[in-house]
């Protein structure tokens, strides 16, 4: 049971950050919070998000208060013009009766290198072409939603490998939030496996901030994070 939940707060925790940045409006900040189903089944996990930009610089902060698992993630980035490049990432993870895990991303621009850091391990990656962190392509990929676009790929670094995502627009859907029931676009991602899947629904009415997310494990583990609570603004440029 610990291992899909752990998987899982990183998926989550992309997903949360569908938020969009229109070419007219800038995203200043956000402050929200949802609700996790385990099996569709509420918990009682605490999730919390917070963004901050500074000029061209955003600070995300994403805190999980879960039994079988605690974490903590921050990323900082620059994006102008809805091009992200990555600064930092910083990961720290806490399961029952296992040591704290951490791990930490440094991106150099300069010499077009990033360096990836955990307990076991120092790995560098060259950034050319561009990589991401696992939280802020996201932003990047929700201006291309906005675009209009329905398929779109991105490279990150995930747990000290390359890895690429893709996602999928496959439809509409409606969904129940803590804020009332809202129409949302059905983002799926695109895997090699037929037994697990990731889906975001994403809310145009609500300035393309994803109120709902699912990840199917396998055929008996079913984890979703539902929108209960969100505070933000946005201000032109």
């Amino acid at each position: 049971m610990r291992k899909p939940i752990a998987r899982t707060c990183v998926l989550v925790t992309a997903g949360l950050l569908s938020l969009h940045v229109a070419q007219a409006q800038t995203l200043d900040y956000v402050d929200a919070s949802f609700s996790v189903e385990y099996n569709d089944k509420r918990t009682q996990a605490e999730n919390h998000l917070k963004i901050q930009r500074d000029h061209d610089q955003y600070q995300i902060h994403f805190d999980l208060d879960h039994w079988l698992l605690s974490s903590k993630q921050k990323a900082t980035f620059d994006m102008k013009q809805c091009h992200v490049q990555p600064m930092s990432y910083a990961a720290t993870n806490k399961q029952p009766f296992k040591d704290e895990k951490h791990q930490t991303i440094a991106f150099d621009w300069v010499d077009k290198k990033a360096i990836f850091n955990s307990e076991n391990e120092e790995k560098t990656f060259d950034l050319d072409p561009p990589l991401y962190d696992p939280l802020s392509f996201f932003f990047e990929a929700r201006c291309e939603l906005i675009a209009g676009k329905k398929d779109f790929i991105y490279p990150l670094i995930y747990k000290g490998n390359k890895r690429t995502h893709h996602y999928k627009v496959i439809g509409n859907d409606m969904v129940q939030t803590g804020q009332g029931q809202v129409e949302a676009l059905v983002v799926e991602r695109v895997r090699s496996s037929t037994t697990r899947k990731t889906r975001l629904y994403v809310a145009p009415s609500l300035d393309y901030l994803l109120v709902k997310f699912e990840h199917q494990e396998n055929r008996v583990v079913k984890i979703s994070a539902t929108l209960q609570h969100m505070d933000y603004r946005l201000s032109n440029r």
